[in-house]
């Protein structure tokens, strides 16, 4: 025999049970001064009786408030994201929402149908990462339309109409080059990401220029959008040339890197890693690998603050707004 679905118990069925009105109960289980006690008791335990729930999304919606936030991420991975949800999660959780995530698979268009789902969902806000296809913002019009805050981090296009939190990418490549540098390094293989995505494009530019600021140094740079295609490429190249330094842009691309060097056992030649990495994976590939630290626990804290920040001054009827580029 099939089990009987139980009905969810409503405010409607528990005055229904007790003759008394629906105002009289949901006063009662809130304890309001003019309901007696005999009926908050009997209220409160035929509530417990009958396991009623309060419905969150129905009183939030009578205080246009959901208390939930849209997140959405171009992909779910090992690298990176899970660190920068924790951060998010710390934050709502104290302040007392819920959030969803979402994933674009790196698809321009989930991340239409992903920004309709916030919508549809009536969030009181959405945390956005960008995906590689994203070239505009056109279709964030809908969300400018009904005034949903929203914050882009980490993955974003130059644009001045919501707030970003992103690293400081310029910076940090800069201090790689500088320490490959300071290590005498004279043969230097950077490996990049995408290079379609910006974030590619400055620290590749920012690496290089501090390279090119010392004469004498070789650097020949590729480009790859996955640890397997650093490691198909790395094939060819560690055969027929020789490096004393390597740069890896990301956690992804250094551990296509350290797998092609364990390869051939070139991790315990005197050759100089340093890499961009959230801290987590170096310390476990290789104890002599260096690294300029991509904090994404701390970027998902700024962003969901910053957020909350947007959310509670729309509340309180403050209109005035001006987008805001946080660097970490």
């Amino acid at each position: 025999m099939l089990p009987l679905k139980m009905k969810r118990t409503t405010i409607k069925d528990l005055a229904e049970m007790l003759n008394i009105s629906t105002s009289t109960v949901s006063r009662a289980l809130k304890d309001h001064p003019d309901i007696s006690s005999s009926v908050k008791l009997k209220v409160k335990e035929a509530a417990e009786m009958f396991n009623y729930i309060p419905n969150d999304f129905a009183i939030n919606f009578r205080k246009k408030s959901s208390k939930v936030i849209g997140l959405i991420v171009p992909e779910i991975s090992m690298f990176f994201i899970p660190s920068i949800i924790r951060g998010i999660s710390s934050v709502l959780n104290k302040e007392g929402y819920h959030f969803f995530i979402l994933s674009s698979e790196d698809s321009y268009e989930i991340e239409q149908e992903n920004i309709q789902t916030c919508i549809n969902s009536r969030v009181d806000g959405i945390l956005i990462s960008l995906t590689k296809q994203t070239k505009n913002l056109n279709h964030f019009s809908k969300i400018k339309e009904l005034e949903i805050p929203l914050v882009i981090f980490d993955k974003t296009i130059p644009q001045d109409l919501h707030d970003s939190v992103i690293f400081d990418n310029a910076r940090n490549s800069e201090l790689c080059a500088e320490n490959l540098i300071n290590h005498g390094c004279k043969k230097i293989l950077a490996i990049f990401g995408d290079e379609s995505l910006e974030i590619t494009q400055t620290r590749k530019e920012s690496f290089l220029k501090k390279i090119n600021e010392s004469e004498n140094i070789e650097c020949k740079t590729i480009f790859c959008e996955s640890a397997e295609v650093v490691k198909e490429k790395l094939e060819t190249l560690l055969k027929e040339n020789s490096f004393d330094g390597f740069f890896a842009m990301s956690d992804e691309t250094l551990i296509g890197l350290h797998s092609s060097l364990i390869k051939r056992n070139l991790n315990n030649s005197n050759i100089k890693v340093i890499a961009i990495s959230e801290g987590t994976l170096p310390k476990y590939l290789d104890e002599d690998y260096e690294y300029q630290i991509n904090d994404g626990y701390k970027m998902g804290t700024i962003a969901a603050s910053e957020l909350l920040k947007i959310v509670q001054k729309q509340q309180n009827d403050i209109h005035k707004y001006v987008s805001t580029t946080h660097f970490i």
